[in-house]
């Protein structure tokens, strides 16, 4: 087995409270905004949706410092999505490139990548 990538993905599940999606959706654009404007090293950010109660961001960074820099700049955004919704957290990527970011998202599940690119 061999890991020829340092890409960190983040996966953020949200169980959306009753009547809350559209605030819920507002509040993921606006970090997809941000995201887009001043994170370069952001690979890729989709918003998608399940029904009435369930939203997904599929999201990745080329390494875990770029992964760190987008967590601080829309860490302001988190007490607001947690008022429109519950939120689990993944966080995929190379024992190494992930390791910093467990000070950050301490209720996240963490999985080591162990081969791939």
């Amino acid at each position: 087995m061999s890991l020829d990538t340092k890409m960190v993905s983040i996966h953020p599940h949200f169980t959306v409270k009753d009547g809350k999606m559209d605030q819920c959706v507002a509040l993921l654009e606006e970090i997809l905004v941000m995201t887009k404007s001043k994170e370069p090293d952001c690979l890729f950010f989709n918003i998608t949706t399940c029904g009435s109660n369930k939203a997904f961001v599929r999201e990745a960074y080329k390494d875990g410092a770029a992964a760190l820099f987008h967590l601080k700049n829309m860490g302001h955004m988190i007490p607001k999505l947690f008022e429109v919704a519950d939120i689990n957290v993944q966080v995929h990527g190379p024992t190494e490139e992930i390791e910093p970011l467990k000070a950050v998202l301490e209720d996240a599940d963490f999985y080591e990548a162990i081969s791939g690119f």
